[in-house]
């Protein structure tokens, strides 16, 4: 699993939960009673998923149908829920067009987004179907799974076309096991379907999805252990854990600073090297060690002419 990565495999099927419990909410055709069980159509929560099981919508102040404005709204603690995954927020709103084609929907209200591997919590969720791009916002944005938490302060987006998502402003990720901190202003992740890749054992499929790509921009700071490295740009590869930076790069390691304009992080294997720009020279300064300093040794760049 990716060190720095934004999402789990189960995102996909987290986001694509969502967005089925709004769909839940365009069948029928008068307002519902306040709880209700639907059939799975169309993969229910999972994009590719063969799940046939029912999607359960139930709601504490009733579930209504607007004939004018085409929507339906769950109100007062709603839930869509389907196996292991759910949408839960104050208020669910579906919004239909004239062919009664789900157009965009709307979670209102302590929103969290959950399945088996990761659970997302926001004030507010939108989808809409013109540029199929969901856009989760609020004041304490979260994604967490068993291993990593990634917060933001601006938003959090899905971009089904692109298959990536998006975390914008004041992005932290917290990996717990690498005792690593990444943080930038925005970060993005980019993901593939596992089942395309014939080199992927089937079972090891799983959900079908598997990020590849990790990259953050502006004011990167990677901190690990007794190491800090800053950036304006990194590059993350989780098949082979190595972290490239480019850009104004500065590693910080115990008393030694390094400057160039690349680094090439090694995550698995514990080893950093620093490489210049064309027509360029790396910096290294070390300061002497004096007899009264920790004997133990931390990991160092290798600075490359």
């Amino acid at each position: 699993m990716s060190p720095i990565g934004i999402i789990t495999g189960g995102t996909r099927r987290l986001i694509a939960g969502a967005m089925a419990a709004a769909l839940v909410l365009g069948l029928g055709s008068a307002a519902w009673p306040q709880e209700t069980t639907a059939p799975a159509s169309g993969g229910g929560f999972g994009f590719d998923s063969d799940d046939s099981d029912p999607i359960e919508i139930s709601a504490e102040n009733g579930i209504e149908w607007k004939r004018d404005s085409r929507t339906y709204t769950a109100r007062g603690n709603a839930l869509a829920q389907q196996g292991d995954t759910s949408i839960a927020a104050d208020t669910l709103i579906a919004y239909l067009d004239d062919q009664d084609e789900l157009s965009r929907w709307e979670a209102i209200g302590n929103v969290k987004i959950q399945t088996d591997q990761s659970t997302s919590y926001g004030d507010r969720a939108e989808y809409t179907e013109a540029n199929r791009l969901l856009v989760v916002t609020g004041k304490n944005l979260k994604i967490v799974t068993d291993s990593q938490t990634v917060t933001a302060r601006d938003q959090l987006e899905y971009w089904r076309d692109k298959d990536a998502v998006v975390a914008k402003g004041n992005v932290v990720i917290v990996r717990s096991e690498k005792n690593t901190v990444i943080k930038s202003d925005e970060a993005t992740a980019y993901f593939r379907d596992k089942r395309d890749d014939p080199a992927t054992p089937e079972d090891e499929t799983g959900d079908g999805s598997e990020i590849y790509q990790v990259e953050a921009r502006g004011h990167v700071r990677v901190d690990r252990e007794e190491q800090t490295a800053f950036s304006d740009h990194l590059a993350y590869n989780p098949e082979t854990e190595v972290a490239v930076l480019t850009g104004n790069v500065t590693i910080h390691s115990k008393d030694n600073t390094y400057k160039g304009a690349r680094a090439e992080l090694d995550l698995q294997n514990d080893v950093s090297r620093l490489l210049p720009a064309p027509g360029q020279r790396v910096f290294t300064t070390i300061r002497p060690k004096d007899d009264n300093d920790d004997n133990s040794s931390g990991t160092q760049p290798a600075p490359v002419n």
